[in-house]
């Protein structure tokens, strides 16, 4: 991917959609929590574990606001995906099965090309991708891309 300019570069911001998503589900799942007959430590223990968990996905990958978020990807023409963290790592990815595309919520499903760290080793990595985290006519171009060029390659 070094050797060709790639297809697509693509500048992610914060999402204020995914932002209130994950908000209003784990209000939700702590509402839930509270009716079951459970002892109060635990329901406390599970409120405490799910304000942590939305903490976490808040500054991950609503607000992008933490060392490890994505904060730009840039597609080459083989489908390979160089992904950039807000402390400036790049990471060479390449693009798998799973992912989703829709006018409305693009999944990117990304498996790390070189097995640096313990954590890609085991993991692949997603990137959500909401219209209000990117340029109009860049998440179109995204979604075209990936509707055709990606599509013809599986």
């Amino acid at each position: 991917m070094d050797s060709l300019p790639p297809l697509l570069v693509l500048r992610l911001g914060s999402s204020l959609r995914l932002a209130l998503m994950l908000g209003l589900a784990h209000v939700a799942a702590i509402s839930l929590l509270w009716p079951l007959m459970l002892p109060v430590a635990a329901k406390l223990a599970a409120t405490a574990a799910l304000a942590i968990s939305l903490v976490i996905y808040l500054r991950n990958y609503a607000l992008r606001n933490s060392p490890g978020s994505i904060t730009s990807l840039a597609l080459a023409d083989d489908m390979t995906c160089i992904l950039e963290t807000r402390r400036g790592e790049r990471i060479a990815c390449a693009l798998l099965g799973g992912s989703f595309v829709a006018p409305y919520l693009t999944v990117l499903e990304l498996k790390p090309l070189n097995k640096i760290g313990w954590w890609h080793k085991l993991h692949a990595r997603s990137v959500v991708i909401l219209p209000d985290s990117i340029a109009a006519e860049d998440f179109r171009q995204l979604r075209v891309l990936l509707r055709w060029k990606w599509k013809e390659q599986n």
